[in-house]
This record gives C-alpha cells, sequence and structure tokens, in this order.
C-alpha cells in the first residue's frame, strides 16, 4: 500500500511501481520506485505536484537540461512523461532519476554538525569536477547549497543534484529568468544573485561551493547574516580558528577567501583548481602530521599544480600580500605556464623558435642547448596613484545679519572634521571654500557700534560744511565828464540829421567784471545733510553674522616602480610581451582619522617592498595642510623564465654558461649576441671587406 497521495498518484507509472515516498518539496515529490520485470532496477521518480504553467514549464526545463549532463557526480536523468491521473481528471509530469541510496548533504550536517577536512575535500573535489564539467556544457547550476548534493551509502559518492533553476546560457529563448528575480538558497547567494538571477555566472556556482565547504568545516555559514537584500558586499569570511575548526591548517582560510571573493574576478575560474590547492594542502598537512607523530610518510597525494615560484624558493611578495585579491584566472594562467617551463623540452622548443626566426641566429639552437638550470619568477609593474586634499587654514568670513535667522547649534569641528563630498576617482579639482560648522556667531559691528550708522567723516556729524566759491562782482570804473559826453551825443545827432541819414545809437560797451572769494555753507555732499552714513561693513544693519571658513582642493599625483629590468631595454619588452594587471584596488581615509598618514594605506601593501617605497614617497607630501584621501594600487605583471644553460661543452665552466630570460606568455626572447652564429658573421665580414677592397681598386683602375 502507498501512503500519503496513493489516492491521486498512480501506483505505477510506466514500467516502474512506486513503493515509497523518499522526499517532498514545494512542488514535487519523490518516490522510490522498482522496475516491474527488473527486480534490482530501483529508481528514483519525481513526480510534480502543482499544475501552473510556470511550475510545468520549470519542471520541463529541469529534465531538458539534466539530460544533456552525463557525469559520475552528477544524478543522471533516465526519462520524462506525462501520466494521465487514475481518475482521468489530469495528467502528472515525472522524471525518472538516477537512485541515490543515502541523504542529503544537509541532513548529514545536522546530524553531524561538521566533517573533517579529508572527507570535506574529498566531496568537495567531486562537486568541483561535476560543477566544472556542466559549466563546460554551458549549464549554470545557480542554487549550489547542501541541500541538492547528495551522499552515497555505499559508494562515498558526492553527486550534484536539482537543476530546477539552471540555466542553459545557450538557450536565448528562455523565458522563465526574469531579470528581477532572485533564485537559489539564501546563504549561499553570491553577491551577483543578489542583483538578478540573469547576473549569474559559472563563478557564481564557485562562490556557493566556497561557501559549501565552510558549512562543512565549521557546521555554519561564513556569516553571521543571510546575504539577502539590500546587500552590502562581505569581507573576507571569518577565520575558520575563530569559528571553532580544528587541525585545519591556516592555508585553508585563503582557498575559502579566493572562493568567495565579493568580486568574481578574483575567484578561482574553474573548481577543481580550488580542489587541486587543497589537496595539495591537506598533503603538506599530513606529512607535517605524520612527522608530529612520528608515523612515516603519508600515501602520496594526487599532482597539483605548483606556484608562481618553484618549490625551492618563497612565493613573491605580491602573491604572498595579496594572494586571495588576485586576478586567479592570470595566477593560474602564470602556474601552468611555470609548469610547462619546468620540462627541458619546453625550452629546447623555444630556443629552436627564437633561431629559426633571424638569419644569424645559431641552428639547432634547442638540441644544443643542455638547461643547467630553470627559474620561473613574474615581473611587476608597479602603480601608485594618490589624491591629495589640501586644506588651508581657517580665515573668517563675514556678511550683514540681514534676516535675523536662527542659528544652528552644532559643535565646533576642526577643518579636518569637516566631511566634504567623497571623491569617487582620482582626479584633481580646484575645491573651493568650505565652511567650519559651530562657528557661526552674531557680533556687533565695530564700525559703527551696533547703531548700522556711522559719523561722516567729512562734516563730523554737523551735516553742513564750508564751502569756499569764487564769485564775480562788477568793477569799479571812473565816471566820465558830462559836458564832454552831451556835446558828443548831439554833434552826431546833428550830422545824421542834416545828412538825411537814420541816425544808429551803438550798444553801451560792456561792464567790466571781477572775481571775489567767499566761504559759503552747504549741506554736507558725503551724509546728504545727515551727519551720518550708512555703514558700510554691516549694510545699516549693525550686526554681522561671523563664521570661519577653509580653502580646500585635490591634486592627484602618479607614483611608479618596477622590478629589476636587468639590462632588458623597457621599450623592447612591453612593445613585443603583453602586460597584464592582476590587481587594482582603491583605499580611502575619513578626514577625521587620528593617523593620516597610515590608516589610508591597507596593511598588506607595505608587505610588498617596491609599494612600501611609493607609499613612503607618497607620505612626505603630507602635512598639517594636506592629507590622502583616495589612493588606488595597480599591479600589472608578466610572467618570466631565466634559463641557464651550456652548448655542448664536455666541462662546461663559468665562461661555458649562457643565462638568457623569456619574457610573457608570448616567450620572447631578446637579441643575444652570444647566441649568433658566428661562423656567418665572419664570413659575412669578410665578405663585405673584399667588397670594399674590390671596390676601391675598382676606382683605382679606373682613375689610372
Amino acid at each position: 500500500m502507498l501512503a500519503g497521495h496513493m489516492s491521486s498518484i498512480p501506483q505505477q507509472i510506466g514500467n516502474y511501481r512506486l513503493e515509497r515516498k523518499i522526499g517532498r518539496g514545494a512542488t514535487s515529490e519523490v518516490w522510490l520506485a522498482r522496475h516491474a520485470f527488473l527486480a534490482q532496477r530501483r529508481v528514483a521518480v519525481k513526480i510534480l505536484v502543482a499544475h501552473d504553467s510556470e511550475t510545468i514549464e520549470r519542471f520541463q526545463r529541469e529534465a531538458q537540461v539534466a539530460s544533456q549532463l552525463r557525469h559520475p557526480n552528477i544524478v543522471q536523468v533516465y526519462d520524462y512523461g506525462i501520466y494521465p491521473t487514475p481518475q482521468g481528471r489530469g495528467q502528472f509530469h515525472y522524471t525518472i532519476f538516477e537512485y541515490i541510496n543515502g541523504s542529503s548533504l544537509q541532513h548529514y550536517l545536522e546530524r553531524h554538525g561538521k566533517i573533517a577536512l579529508p572527507e570535506a575535500v574529498s566531496i568537495f573535489r567531486q562537486i568541483a569536477h561535476a560543477l566544472d564539467y556542466a559549466h563546460s556544457h554551458n549549464v549554470i547550476h545557480r542554487d549550489i547549497s547542501p541541500g541538492n548534493i547528495l551522499l552515497e551509502q555505499a559508494g562515498g559518492r558526492a553527486l550534484l543534484t536539482d537543476f530546477g533553476i539552471a540555466r542553459d546560457v545557450t538557450n536565448h529563448a528562455d523565458k522563465l529568468t526574469v531579470q528581477s528575480t532572485i533564485m537559489g538558497t539564501p546563504g549561499y547567494w553570491s553577491p551577483e544573485h543578489t542583483r538578478s538571477a540573469t547576473a549569474v555566472t559559472p563563478l557564481s556556482d564557485i562562490f556557493g561551493l566556497g561557501a559549501v565547504l565552510y558549512v562543512m568545516l565549521v557546521g555554519d555559514l561564513p556569516w553571521e547574516e543571510n546575504l539577502t537584500p539590500p546587500y552590502r558586499l562581505p569581507g573576507a569570511p571569518p577565520p575558520l580558528r575563530e569559528r571553532g575548526a580544528r587541525n585545519i591548517p591556516a592555508e585553508v582560510d585563503r582557498v575559502l577567501a579566493t572562493l568567495l571573493a565579493p568580486d568574481p574576478a578574483q575567484r578561482y575560474p574553474q573548481a577543481t583548481l580550488a580542489a587541486d590547492d587543497l589537496e595539495r594542502i591537506l598533503h603538506r598537512h599530513r606529512i607535517a602530521t605524520c612527522a608530529e607523530q612520528g608515523t612515516g610518510s603519508p600515501t602520496p597525494a594526487a599532482a597539483v599544480p605548483v606556484g608562481l615560484l618553484p618549490d625551492d624558493r618563497e612565493p613573491d611578495p605580491v602573491e604572498e600580500a595579496l594572494g586571495p585579491r588576485l586576478a586567479r584566472a592570470l595566477v593560474l594562467k602564470a602556474q601552468e605556464r611555470a609548469n610547462q617551463m619546468q620540462h627541458p623540452e619546453t625550452i629546447s622548443r623555444i630556443l629552436d623558435q627564437w633561431a629559426q626566426q633571424g638569419f644569424l641566429r645559431r641552428r639547432l639552437l634547442g638540441r644544443l642547448a643542455r638547461v643547467h638550470r630553470i627559474q620561473n619568477r613574474n615581473l611587476y609593474f608597479y602603480q601608485l596613484r594618490v589624491l591629495y586634499e589640501q586644506r588651508g587654514p581657517a580665515e573668517q568670513l563675514e556678511e550683514p545679519d540681514y534676516h535675523n535667522r536662527p542659528l544652528p547649534l552644532d559643535t565646533v569641528r576642526d577643518r579636518w572634521q569637516v566631511a566634504l563630498d567623497a571623491p569617487t576617482s582620482i582626479v584633481s579639482e580646484d575645491g573651493g571654500l568650505a565652511m567650519l560648522p559651530g562657528s557661526m556667531h552674531v557680533a556687533a559691528c565695530e564700525d559703527c557700534n551696533g547703531r548700522g550708522k556711522r559719523i561722516c567723516p567729512r562734516c563730523e556729524g554737523k551735516g553742513r560744511i564750508y564751502e569756499t566759491r569764487e564769485v564775480e562782482v562788477p568793477a569799479e570804473l571812473p565816471e566820465p565828464p558830462r559836458s564832454r559826453r552831451r556835446r558828443a551825443v548831439s554833434g552826431n545827432l546833428g550830422n545824421a540829421v542834416s545828412s538825411g541819414t537814420s541816425a544808429v545809437v551803438a550798444d553801451p560797451p560792456p561792464i567790466p567784471t571781477t572775481t571775489r572769494t567767499e566761504r559759503v555753507l552747504v549741506p554736507c555732499p558725503d551724509c546728504n545733510g545727515h551727519g551720518g552714513i550708512i555703514c558700510e561693513r554691516c549694510d545699516g544693519v549693525g550686526r554681522l553674522i561671523r563664521q570661519q571658513a577653509f580653502r580646500w582642493q585635490r591634486t592627484a599625483y602618479d607614483f611608479n616602480e618596477q622590478d629589476d629590468l636587468d639590462v632588458i631595454n623597457e621599450a623592447w619588452l612591453l612593445q613585443h610581451c603583453t602586460v597584464h594587471q592582476i590587481y587594482q584596488e582603491q583605499a580611502t581615509c575619513p578626514a577625521d582619522t587620528p593617523n593620516p598618514q597610515m590608516d589610508v594605506w591597507r596593511r598588506e601593501w607595505f608587505e610588498i617592498p617596491h609599494v612600501r617605497a611609493m607609499i613612503e614617497q607618497a607620505q612626505q607630501a603630507i602635512n598639517d595642510d594636506a592629507r590622502v584621501v583616495l589612493c588606488e594600487l595597480t599591479i600589472r605583471f608578466m610572467p618570466t623564465t631565466d634559463v641557464v644553460f651550456d652548448l655542448g661543452a664536455v666541462q662546461p665552466n663559468e665562461q661555458d654558461l649562457y643565462r638568457v630570460t623569456i619574457y610573457g606568455f608570448e616567450n620572447v626572447l631578446p637579441n643575444d649576441w652570444r647566441l649568433l652564429d658566428w661562423r656567418w658573421v665572419l664570413t659575412l665580414i669578410v665578405m663585405g671587406v673584399l667588397i670594399i677592397i674590390i671596390g676601391i681598386l675598382s676606382v683605382y683602375l679606373l682613375i689610372g
């Protein structure tokens, strides 16, 4: 008898008889079923119990996507179909899966709390292989969590299941992935999960797998709060030791920090590369443990990639200081190159290719070369961009108190405690004037003593002034004799009458004038006779609003350093090799920091000698009036390989050894005169000399 939904779910679907329900989800049930004719054939039948169109479409898509994947660590899909209900009132959509006799990782963790490092690494590696396989087939799972990982009881396999919200990136007609929708299991979401379902990439699955590893080792999620909207980028996960994990190498924290990096570009590009790192760490841990306990050597571990530098040298300062923050794809690409360059056959091939590219180069150079030493290293180029902010001394501003407005109550602050708009990029700004909070106050105008007017300095408050003027007055002349004057007039008139013409009387001559200086009392023109003028400082208000302010500006500056290039020409190197950006990060400093010279820089930057030198140089410009408010460190690199070889000397000494450097992922060698075919060089020199001699003799004979 079937329990539960036996009244609605059929007892048999196709050739499979349903035995018992083994799982239940929000929209489906999972039943254990046995083949009707093959008694040992057991399968898991997933039956859809919801019937809305979107759920049905998702159910069909899960079967379609999972059926494309055939991997030992992915639960296989055998069949999919639609079966009518016993009453004929509807249909059942079902998928037949491979049956895994075991439980989910979630149930295991609920019972045991956490998993030992070797078992956790084993589970991690199996799921990592499954993920990389799915990603190579353009399938993104989008819900990596312990509930979707099955642990087989007998075989020890870990399998990835539940592709219900998986996305086939090649299916551009997929309408079920809505841009604003967030899909997956809370707590295992990557930062891009919380932005949009369409923003999820294969690197998001790797983030989820990193969270699963953390939960396996600790028994809980890395962060106390689930990564739910509104989302804030988390920092590095807390060290395992702080969360109670014991007997786990500290290097595992570095792997987790890379897996759980907020920036996808800083994560492992492939999940199996993280598994390789974990196995190398586990192998070293076993060796150290066996040495401490005196139990001999452990079983050999699988081969794993070497680091950026050979095993006989310490990691370079950049990788040691910034390991989890470096662009992981480039780091691993450099590791792969280092592995290849460790083989003398690779060096021989590169030397032969170089020899074939030039006419005078020694032929078969790679076959002749007997390699003595191969040393891989990285050549780094550093740029530190710094944005200085200058704040001048406080100066006092004032204006008339026109509006009698209330003054804000605020604490008096220092100029460096004032928050300006934070810079978003390292670009120079002209700046301006910024007020000091708490410095605003009202004061009586000193010029007018608060009266709004001041005594007119010209009239001294009297309203009038004496003005000196030049006045014209008639001049005093002596009076001429009257008798003579009459006769002269009468004579003129008589002459006019006797001649019969009209007599014209002439105008009297102008009266002469003279000037005289007088002092006249007039209204004062400066105050219009009021005796006082409006105070220019307070504009007649009598009160002043005073406030302190400072002027600020920002100046960008670049500092550049690089590793020693030996004798190679930098222009030639940059022309023939690509320099890749492996790191870029900004750091800011709050204006009120107590230690502006140190707090702006990231502490790990000081571990890199060249960067530390640039920081010390940048700190020289920091003083009471200037601080660094934003800085950005960019590191670019190219891998190089130093090779020491001889060309077949019987007992080579120091003089017989050749040292060359192979640059970049392009494997470029600079021109080296030591590796020329000197037989051809001498032949050409002799031929050139002979041609010159023949030319000279020919000219001499022609002249003679």
